[in-house]
């Protein structure tokens, strides 16, 4: 090798030598590197209870890591570890960076002792105990429990109390079957008459009286004797009552008795029992007997007979009508029916088989009325009636309050008095139209409570739109009308308006279907019902308007409207739900505010003649204009707060609704 080979060898040599020297640097600094990153992460694995440490195992169940001792140490970021030991349930647990570098304890489950009993005996009546508490009923017992001492308790009814002290390991299988002892008992039996053969479950055990052995368990016992019933029973020997008495008093065999009855469909009684079979009936023999037949409107019979044991026997009963007399009057004199057909007019004197007889007595009119009677041959009886007029009766029968189909409440009103419409013409707002006028109220009838809702209204026309508490607006006097029949048709009432192509053409005045109040009738329930005296206001005399009594034109219509209340706020700038105001003495709502209102009659100026006396005014005219009553949530001046207040009108508006009325009778 020449000189310069040898320098060029030379210099490879030590290019190789540097080249490992970085090697092994590299290879110590990463060792260094790692041992430190390793120590920063070593995990030590605490396992608890103390005497599952000793057989446990802990293995790396997921990621990069190693155990030295104790200790795991990871690369990876969320190793996960697999922990067992026998007797034990095993556990893996995932570790996170929080772990690192820390005490993790793992805690091993002890697994339980598992017992499969049984017993020598297969119905479901054991019941199982363990440390005293009872767990089951059942013919067989599975169940896991802690390892440890226990006591099993086996109890049944029929057999004795037995107890198995057992000690458990950890996952042991307990298996056994306990042998149960009946319970030994006895059975005395005393019959009247002695003598009588005793059967235990069909095994002839001899003849009473007799105490007998039995085991624990369910007995069927028979006890029978020559012309006497079979008595059968079912007996129990318990732990609870292993000891039982039985005393048998034997009846002797019955007897027959056929029976034949006229008429068909009477009560045959047997010693004062009503007997069901009517063609054969059994009675016990040797003793003395009654049998009475008996039906409404027959003299009722009755025998007596005793009969030997399986002796038969035939009797007939043939019943004789009974007839009474009845006499029946009434005031004043009235057609007769008797269970629905005539037999004249009162007074009357009738013979009428004992039965119970429906009769009616009838008059134009007047209430029919009902009386029920049965006739006796031993009295005569007697039916005296006072007929009331069918007005008087459904006056009577009409309840105080009551609820229309469409929901709105009513009151019933019983006015009898004379009372003035209008007002003078020194009354203060007074207006030319406001004629005085006499007139006198005595036809009962109903009045809405509230003014008509939205909510009633679009039951009817559907296509009604506004707030379902508040009171219908902008519906003309033909609308209202219409309301008012259908609501009748509703009820099955006769309607008040007959209306064609939206036109009135005549007005019923003999129907009680429903209607809008008179102006009488408006006026009166504003002004005098309820109180002693007839005011202006529906609130009073005062001209001082009480807080929260009506919706009228407050302080907030201020510039909105002509005419206004100053210093008064109801709460409400336009319309308010009905009844949130308070109670007039009429017992009604808003008849002084809220909305103007519709009434049933035409609007006329013509005066009234003067000095007569209207009595139960009912418009009868057919005019396109009526009046309408009562001062809205617009109404600001003391003409339009007036009750007196009347105006004429053909349409609708945004201030005025209606209220529903009915009379309680029509004209009969």
């Amino acid at each position: 090798m020449n000189q310069f080979n040898q320098q060029l060898q030379a210099a490879k040599h030590k290019q190789r030598l540097f080249y490992l020297g970085v090697f092994v640097t590299f290879l110590i600094s990463a060792f260094i590197v790692m041992s430190v990153i390793l120590a920063s992460r070593g995990t030590r694995i605490e396992i608890s209870p103390e005497d599952a440490v000793p057989i446990s195992t802990v293995k790396v169940h997921q990621g990069i890591a190693i155990f030295m001792g104790e200790t795991l140490y990871s690369i990876s970021p969320t190793p996960a570890i697999f922990v067992s030991a026998d007797g034990f349930k095993p556990v893996t647990q995932q570790l996170n960076s929080k772990d690192f570098g820390k005490i993790l304890s793992v805690t091993l489950q002890p697994l339980p002792a598992r017992l499969e009993l049984t017993t020598n005996i297969s119905d479901d009546k054991t019941s199982w105990h363990i440390d005293g508490e009872k767990l089951a009923i059942a013919a067989s017992f599975n169940y896991e429990l802690d390892a440890g001492d226990h006591e099993i308790t086996v109890l049944h009814p029929y057999y004795q109390t037995t107890s198995l002290p057992v000690s458990l390991s950890r996952g042991e299988l307990f298996k056994n079957e306990i042998e149960l002892t009946p319970v030994d008992g006895s059975l005395t039996i005393n019959t009247a008459p002695n003598t009588a053969h005793i059967f235990i479950n069909a095994i002839d055990m001899g003849t009473s009286p007799q105490t007998l052995s039995l085991q624990g368990g369910s007995h069927e016992v028979s006890v029978s004797l020559d012309n006497y019933e079979t008595i059968n029973d079912t007996i129990e020997i318990s732990l609870t009552k292993p000891d039982t008495n039985r005393n048998y008093r034997l009846e002797l065999k019955k007897a027959a008795v056929q029976v034949s009855l006229q008429p068909k469909g009477g009560t045959l009684t047997l010693d004062g029992i009503t007997a069901n079979n009517t063609d054969k009936l059994a009675v016990k023999s040797s003793t003395k007997h009654q049998l009475t037949y008996a039906k409404p409107g027959y003299f009722s019979q009755s025998k007596t007979f005793k009969l030997a044991a399986d002796e038969s026997l035939k009797l007939t009963f043939n019943l004789e009508k009974e007839m009474g007399k009845v006499d029946i009057e009434s005031s004043p004199a009235a057609q007769v029916k008797i269970d629905g057909k005539n037999v004249g007019t009162t007074p009357l004197q009738l013979s009428l088989q004992a039965i119970n007889h429906t009769v009616t007595l009838s008059k134009q009119g007047y209430r029919s009325v009902s009386k029920h009677v049965t006739p006796s041959s031993s009295s005569n009886k007697k039916i005296s009636v006072s007929l009331i007029p069918e007005k008087q009766a459904q006056l009577q029968e009409s309840p105080q309050y009551y609820k229309h189909k469409a929901g709105g409440r009513l009151k019933l009103y019983k006015p009898n008095e004379q009372f003035t419409m209008g007002a003078k013409r020194s009354e203060l707002g007074q207006r030319a139209n406001e004629f005085i006028k006499k007139v006198k109220l005595n036809k009962a009838f109903y009045a809405g409570i509230n003014e008509v809702t939205y909510a009633e209204y679009k039951q009817f026309d559907p296509s009604k739109q506004g707030d379902a508490k508040k009171p219908v607006t902008s519906v003309s006097w033909i609308e209202a009308a219409l309301f008012c029949n259908w609501l009748s048709q509703q009820e099955g009432l006769p309607p008040v308006y007959q209306i064609t192509n939206n036109r009135l053409q005549r007005i019923n005045s003999n129907s009680n279907g429903y209607r809008l109040l008179t102006e009488g009738e408006w006026e009166w329930l504003a002004r005098k019902s309820g109180k002693a005296q007839q005011t202006v206001f529906v609130w009073g005399n005062d001209r001082v308007i009480p807080k929260q009594a009506i919706n009228i034109a407050d302080e907030s219509a201020r510039g909105k409207v002509k005419n206004f209340v100053p210093k008064y706020t109801d709460g409400y700038s336009q319309t308010a739900p009905v009844g949130s105001f308070s109670q007039e003495k009429s017992g009604l709502y808003d008849q002084g505010g809220n909305v103007s209102e519709w009434t049933h009659d035409s609007y006329s100026i013509v005066p009234p003649k003067s000095g007569k006396v209207f009595q139960n005014p009912f418009d009868l005219s057919v005019n396109n204009s009526h009046v309408v009553k009562g001062a809205n949530w617009r109404s600001g001046s003391i003409t339009e707060l007036r009750p007196s207040y009347r105006e004429g009108l053909t349409a609708g508006r945004d201030d005025l609704g209606f209220r529903v009325s009915r009379y309680v009778y029509g004209e009969i």
